[in-house]
């Protein structure tokens, strides 16, 4: 008889200060990491837990997913008997993880608890907890060995539209979506992009690195063709009309040269340009190709981490950083740059001056990390060895985006949190919004796009000119809701840059502007006086353990106002 099993995010609500969270735990990428402290300008969305789907498509039994339940829905679904009960969580959302647990135990006490994420690191996991499994690495590996199942198998994606962008400048998207989707059906996932996860882990062995580390440290590939990435980029474009796409899990997906030249040769014999919005890779493994190659195969926006002068890493040593940076822009290639405050070797003069390096290579997005003595790597075993851990900071507290929880030569917890901050907001008003910094790197490289012989580069130059209104748009509505004269100042001025090249800002467009302008000061209100937490939207879906693709059965979206 088939076993059943229940995998299930923690439960919300999340990014608000409770008896199980805090205000700075959001469930997302952009607004709590990427675009900190840009307000109104910071680009919001949400997104589904893809491991719990790759689990779920990659097993031989029936599986039910449930995404960011309510505590109300979480137990209603328990209260169905499976046979076991999977949840992931992060060191952050312990508290909830706990109280998970123990809602499981009281209602449904036949049911095994499995316990998986990063969070299953935390020292003493199962005896704190009372778990009776814990999931530490490749999940697959592990529920298939524990349910019974062969150890090999072939990997199989789900098909899921993960990540909804939800808007900027308090832009209601879902809402003009809604009113237009009776006259353009496909309209319904024109604001989402799906993620592809080719494999996990990273073998570079960063002390700090949790991802690296949970797999010990290595790389576990899923996907090891390029045209298998292809095939799937082409499913998702026929059945949904995705051309956008983030490659994670992979810490270094551009590490496997093979693989990308076979995607490369895909995409031109097929005459198909699919952008990667998002992918990570350290530069040693990206400076091995042609910035020409990287943008045919379609990276848009790459994650690096540059760390810190004082601190050089070996997967930095020996780089012309800056040089290759600007190449990667001249192609449209648009950079997060990620910076780690607060090392040991940081003290109050020096640390700005990482904070001026990473400003000076002009990226579009950045993260300003503290030192994050995360359970599972290194530097945790390091710093837990010299007696630094702050015990009295709880774990709701202890991830890289408030203060740091250990004792540093040089700075209080209070005091890099103020670091932090500060570099977020020199970020912000010395480089400007995120969201106009992508629009100016996309129009400097339309001429090179162009001009480059490049049929694919050619494609994506077509898209930045279609989108050449919306810009416009875009840009003149930062200009009346920009906070100081000399960001609306620079914002202007590329506008009219654009102007000169793509055509003048046209009075509907300047209507539409206009129009934007209530609903990002609303933002700014409703922000002021209660919080900008956007909760993730709870979906359960049903796999079979035979359907290939996503989803099984989808039992539908479920209002967060219902539980």
């Amino acid at each position: 008889m088939d076993k059943r099993l229940l995998l299930t995010s923690i439960f919300k609500p999340c990014g608000v200060d409770d008896a199980y969270g805090r205000k700075e735990n959001k469930a997302e990428l952009m607004h709590n990491q990427l675009s900190m402290h840009q307000g109104i300008f910071s680009p919001r969305d949400r997104s589904a837990s893809i491991s719990l789907h790759i689990l779920a498509q990659n097993l031989d039994h029936p599986v039910t997913v449930l995404d960011w339940p309510t505590l109300r829905r979480y137990e209603e679904e328990i209260r169905k008997g499976y046979d076991y009960i999977g949840i992931s969580f992060i060191q952050p959302n312990f508290v909830k993880a706990k109280k998970m647990v123990d809602l499981a135990r009281e209602i449904s006490p036949r049911s095994r608890i499995i316990l998986g994420g990063f969070g299953a690191e935390i020292d003493d996991i199962e005896a704190i907890t009372g778990a009776d499994f814990v999931c530490r690495g490749e999940g697959i590996g592990f529920l298939r060995k524990l349910l019974g199942e062969p150890e090999a198998f072939e990997f199989r994606h789900p098909l899921l539209p993960t990540t909804e962008f939800l808007g900027v400048m308090g832009i209601p998207v879902r809402f003009l979506q809604a009113a237009l989707r009776p006259f353009f059906p496909r309209l319904k996932w024109r604001n989402r992009r799906a993620v592809i996860v080719t494999g996990v882990g990273c073998a570079e062995g960063c002390d700090f690195c949790s991802s690296g580390h949970f797999f010990q440290p290595r790389r576990i590939v899923f996907i090891d063709r390029g045209e298998e990435i292809f095939r799937l980029m082409k499913t998702y474009d026929e059945t949904y009309g995705i051309r956008s796409f983030l490659l994670v899990g992979d810490e270094n997906v551009f590490s496997d040269r093979r693989r990308m030249e076979e995607l490369h040769r895909a995409l031109r014999e097929n005459g198909k340009y699919y952008g990667i919005h998002i992918s990570f890779s350290s530069l040693n493994h990206l400076a091995q190709y042609d910035p020409k190659f990287l943008a045919e195969v379609g990276l848009e926006v790459v994650w690096v981490g540059i760390e810190s002068k004082f601190r050089p890493y070996p997967k930095n040593e020996g780089l012309d950083i800056p040089g290759l940076l600007a190449e990667y822009r001249r192609y449209g290639i648009v950079t997060v740059i990620s910076s780690i405050l607060c090392l040991d070797e940081h003290n109050r003069e020096n640390i700005r001056e990482d904070i001026d390096y990473h400003l000076s290579l002009n990226p579009v997005y950045s993260q300003f990390a503290h030192y994050s003595p995360s359970p599972g790597t290194p530097l945790w075993q390091r710093m837990k060895a010299e007696g630094r851990i702050l015990n009295s900071i709880p774990l709701e507290d202890r991830h890289a985006f408030k203060q740091i929880w250990f004792k540093h030569p040089h700075f209080t917890p209070r005091e890099s949190e103020i670091i932090q901050r500060e570099a977020y907001l020199r970020d912000f008003h010395e480089l400007g919004p995120s969201i106009v910094r992508l629009i100016r790197v996309n129009f400097e490289a339309y001429p090179t796009l162009l001009n480059s012989g490049s049929e694919l580069l050619r494609q994506r130059a077509g898209l930045i000119r279609s989108e050449a209104g919306i810009s416009r748009i875009l840009l003149r509505a930062a200009e009346l809701l920009a906070p100081t004269e000399k960001m609306s100042r620079d914002v202007r001025e590329l506008r009219r840059a654009i102007e000169r090249d793509f055509g003048k800002t046209s009075v509907f467009e300047h209507l539409a502007a206009a129009a934007i302008y209530p609903f990002g000061k609303g933002q700014e209100f409703r922000t002021r006086h209660w919080g900008d937490a956007i909760q993730p939207r709870t979906v359960l879906t049903e796999f079979d353990g035979k359907t290939l693709g996503w989803p099984g059965k989808k039992a539908g979206d479920l209002d967060a106002r219902k539980g």
